[in-house]
């Protein structure tokens, strides 16, 4: 972030010193004319130094949008592949599992004895129930 940073500003500061230049509200050079030779009062030259100053402004927060835009096109590409990543592996973890030799074991004890399993063997041993007759 720091290096777009000290873009940002370096981009500004080019684009304000062409405009200050271009505009002659700052003769660099002394055999550069300026659109301005002499200002009869200071409001053009305010003026002049306010449009640069907007242009500038203008031009610096393009330069960060397109900078922005790069970021998050990097970053959505990153996002994506991650996420199949993870995907991957949560299906690899699931599958796994769901395959397992304990798993695969309980379901065809499930399938194959059905409700056998869910009764409590405890009533066939003859001293259960004391006062039971028999009768069933």
């Amino acid at each position: 972030m720091k290096v777009a940073g000290y873009i940002a500003v370096f981009v500004f500061g080019i684009v304000t010193c062409y405009l200050l230049v271009s505009l002659g509200v700052v003769d660099a050079v002394d055999g550069l004319p300026g659109t301005q030779d002499a200002p009869a009062f200071a409001l053009p030259t305010y003026l002049s130094f306010v449009s640069v100053m907007m242009t500038s402004v203008t031009v610096v927060l393009a330069a960060v949008a397109v900078g922005i835009g790069v970021v998050a096109a990097y970053t959505f590409r990153e996002i994506k592949t991650e996420a199949r990543r993870i995907a991957n592996e949560t299906a690899q973890s699931r599958t796994d599992e769901a395959l397992s030799e304990a798993e695969i074991g309980a379901r065809i004890d499930k399938v194959a004895y059905g409700d056998l399993r869910r009764h409590p063997l405890d009533e066939l041993v003859p001293d259960f129930d004391p006062t039971d007759q028999g009768e069933r």
